[in-house]
């Protein structure tokens, strides 16, 4: 039987993989592929690069678009009443595209917020990834930002809370990556609202297990052009780091992640080394004594914390960074500490027991082996959420393949 042709709009470039948004686009189009012909499209700004998606597309449509006019619809966006960032990532090609090509398709998924303006108003059968809970982000951002930022963040997450409960009447599948985020969009909405359906992100999984090092490298890898991983690591430099270096003066403080801001660079220190952009983030978690994600913002799954577990590094977050995962225990598979002379004492006593390390680091590997894996969200997803494919496939428009 030959597959349905369904369009899949993105945001963003998914391919080269760099950051969480990547991997989640990246993991919905292997497993949309195995059931569907999918076209893609999205804008992008500087080069295109799709070379890990010709395997998995039948069609891609990349519009450029540039910074500049971004940031102008970004501003513009501030005298309507959508989220900002809708306007920031909009496009009148995408636009067009749709409304000029939707009746081809079978169905369209959405893979954020960002994109569901496309079809929220077209008769067509929709599903959207939330992903996470945007505006719980921007809750949280509110409170650490400065008196501009803090104006602008409760703007976004007011339009952001209307709009994520808009989009869960308008669209008919909704899907996301954690329990905590979809509790937050359903609190207040309809009784009748339909359901949110938790999909984790996958990890990939190989053999790998890190040898426990006698050092004292504290490792965090991130983005650090994004808000709350800039404030969980200037909140650790500030209020946790100095209470380790007290006991441990020789602790070296690594901060991997591309684009660092102006006030993360100031940080660099003899002790605090921000490298910048690094081809494999591996390469340093594979010599860290300690994994820090001291998370007080943000929202979704931490991916950072799902790949250090996944080759058995010793990870300490707090109760934010551990969020969404499913099944995870205080002192085994990680560390949640919140309070920074408690994440500072954990850290202390992790890095003088070798043999602590290594047993909560094969019991993290065995998390991710256990609940993370492509293959098991894949089987997970394909049981429950689609249809056999001997079953006859539906009219666009009509009922759909993709079913909860």
């Amino acid at each position: 039987m030959n597959k349905k042709r369904i369009l899949v709009i993105s945001s963003k470039p998914p391919f080269p993989v760099q950051n969480g948004a990547a991997i989640r686009t990246m993991q919905m189009l292997r497993m949309l592929s195995v059931f569907y012909d999918i076209d893609l499209i999205y804008t992008y700004t500087g080069q295109d690069s799709r070379a890990g998606l010709d395997k998995l597309c039948k069609n891609i449509y990349a519009f450029r678009t540039s910074v500049l006019g971004m940031v102008s619809r970004g501003i513009l966006g501030l005298f309507i009443s959508k989220p900002l960032q809708c306007s920031y990532f909009y496009s009148s090609k995408v636009n067009g595209y749709v409304k000029n090509n939707m009746h081809k398709y079978h169905l369209a998924f959405c893979n954020n917020i960002r994109t569901a303006q496309y079809v929220i108003d077209i008769p067509c059968y929709k599903i959207i990834d939330y992903v996470d809970a945007i505006s719980m982000n921007y809750w949280g951002a509110i409170k650490n930002a400065n008196l501009f930022w803090k104006y602008i963040n409760k703007i976004e997450y007011k339009r952001l809370a209307c709009y994520e409960k808009r989009v869960l009447m308008a669209f008919d599948k909704h899907i996301i990556i954690s329990s905590v985020d979809k509790n937050f969009i359903k609190s207040g909405a309809a009784e009748n609202s339909k359901e949110i359906f938790v999909i984790g992100n996958s990890v990939p999984f190989d053999e790998e297990l890190i040898t426990q090092n006698e050092e004292s490298n504290l490792v965090f890898v991130g983005s650090m052009c994004y808000a709350p991983n800039i404030v969980a690591v200037k909140t650790f430099v500030k209020s946790i780091f100095p209470l380790v270096l007290n006991r441990i003066p020789n602790a070296k403080f690594y901060i991997v992640g591309s684009r660092p801001v102006k006030s993360i660079c100031d940080l660099a220190s003899e002790n605090i080394i921000v490298t910048g952009f690094v081809d494999d983030p591996k390469d340093y978690l594979r010599k860290a004594t300690v994994v820090v994600v001291p998370m007080y913002s943000g929202a979704g799954v931490q991916n950072k914390i799902l790949e250090a577990m996944s080759i058995g590094c010793c990870v300490v977050t707090t109760k934010i960074g551990s969020e969404g995962l499913e099944c995870i225990s205080d002192g085994q598979e990680l560390f949640i500490r919140s309070e920074y002379n408690e994440m500072a004492d954990t850290i202390v006593d992790l890095i003088d027991d070798k043999q602590q390390r290594e047993r909560v680091g094969k019991a993290a590997k065995k998390y991710i082996n256990n609940f993370l894996t492509f293959n098991i969200i894949f089987d997970y997803v394909r049981n429950k959420h689609f249809k056999s494919s001997t079953q006859r496939l539906p009219k666009p428009g009509s009922a759909v393949h993709f079913s909860y």
